[in-house]
């Protein structure tokens, strides 16, 4: 079906254009412009100066690990193995083991769906995943090669990190693994590791960098490579994140992720503002809020070799984020936004959530939804989250509220 939003404040992210148009066509956008393309086959959507946003993208979270508490009783940690001991133990790990191990896929689906997050890098081997991520209200990047982590400890995940990494560089995909998240001595050399192995490209992706030295930092901007940022599970963990001021310095190009719930942040909007904090207490200065935008947009895509996705243009992904706010800073806008400030979100060409505002759109396309609050906005989203939310309880016997998931039944 074809569709247009009109009259909206489009941020391509580098670029504002006001009183624009975004056609859809199935999954893709047709046309980006300042006016409209008026047709008969099309279904017009007056989006009054909403902020049209790509969708935003998470480059690393662990869907299994969708629940909470946090755990972690002996912060800071030397490494993540002293962590996942302590996480192992919890009595909430054996309270999650009860659910049903896809509705833990499509918890952190839903997680990240209010948040305005349409695609999610799903950091576990490939065969888990294609298990149980089935029917998700959002896109999971699938298309990478991985390793767990780069010490004799690690989790053996793929084929090796010679291996994993020559696929990545053949298939123009990422390569993807946690690194330098500790401080054991391991750890601390894990980029020299992974330089011997010949393993530093613009296709690797390393996940948080907590213990990158000047050394390690040079390195990986001769080779081109990527970071992710995850600082609210960092700072939870170890009392300290990836030097990310030297990191962007360098040129690095640095992403955002938020881990899973266990360890990390509830929503990006925590992130933001962790990152944010972060940044002014280390460095005296401001992070600017386009450049957070910039990470969970064009970085990400760079990151994770997706030509289709983080940006509005034509022939892109319809993959986009609508909100409320100002159009003086719309990056201000959205890094400081809350779940009430989201008022729809596409994937794929498909209105997935939004402001019950946009009923008429979800009933004009068929897609069948429900009526929620949300921190006290009505909203609705396609699916059955409530399904969901009451399953989950009767897996644990009892009503596990989740912090992530501040729903109720409208």
């Amino acid at each position: 079906m074809a569709w247009e939003l009109v009259n909206g404040t489009i941020i391509t992210p580098h670029d504002v254009l006001e009183r624009g148009s975004v056609q859809i066509d199935k999954t893709h956008i047709q046309h980006v412009s300042k006016s409209s393309r008026k047709s008969a086959d099309t279904m017009q959507i007056d989006v009054n100066g909403m902020l049209v946003f790509p969708g935003l993208i998470n480059c690393h979270d662990h869907l299994l690990g969708t629940y909470v508490p946090r755990v972690g009783d002996r912060r800071p940690y030397l490494n993540w193995l002293e962590w996942d001991n302590d996480l192992k133990s919890a009595p909430v790990y054996a309270e999650r083991q009860q659910i049903d191990s896809s509705d833990l896929y499509l918890l952190g689906g839903y997680r990240h769906l209010l948040c305005g997050i349409t695609r999610v890098q799903d950091h576990i081997p490939h065969f888990v995943r294609e298990a149980f991520a089935k029917n998700l209200p959002i896109r999971i990047i699938s298309d990478f090669a991985m390793a767990h982590s780069v010490t004799s400890f690690a989790l053996k995940w793929g084929d090796g990190i010679e291996a994993e990494h020559a696929k990545a560089v053949k298939n123009n995909i990422p390569f993807i693994t946690h690194c330098s998240e500790g401080y054991d001595e391991e750890t601390l050399r894990s980029v020299e590791t992974l330089a011997a192995k010949g393993a530093l490209s613009k296709q690797t992706v390393l996940i948080h960098g907590i213990a990158f030295s000047d050394k390690d930092m040079d390195l990986l901007a001769e080779h081109q490579c990527n970071v992710v940022w995850c600082p609210v599970s960092n700072l939870y963990m170890f009392e300290q994140t990836a030097r990310v001021k030297e990191l962007m310095d360098r040129g690095i190009n640095v992403t955002l992720g938020t881990d899973s719930p266990m360890s990390g942040s509830f929503s990006i909007f925590e992130e933001f503002r962790t990152a944010r904090e972060f940044y002014r207490f280390a460095y005296g200065a401001e992070l600017d809020d386009k450049v957070l935008i910039d990470m969970m947009t064009t970085n990400a895509a760079r990151a994770m070799c997706l030509s289709d996705a983080g940006s509005i243009a034509d022939g892109k992904a319809a993959d986009l984020l609508l909100i409320d706010g100002a159009a003086t800073n719309p990056w201000a806008a959205l890094t400081h936004a809350d779940y009430s400030d989201i008022m729809l979100v596409i994937t794929e060409g498909q209105p997935k959530y939004g402001d019950i505002a946009f009923a008429p759109v979800f009933d004009a396309m068929k897609i069948p939804y429900q009526t929620i609050m949300v921190k006290g906005a009505r909203k609705i989203v396609a699916g059955d989250i409530l399904g969901l939310q009451n399953r989950i309880r009767r897996a644990v016997k009892f009503k596990k509220e989740l912090d992530f998931l501040p729903i109720e039944a409208a």
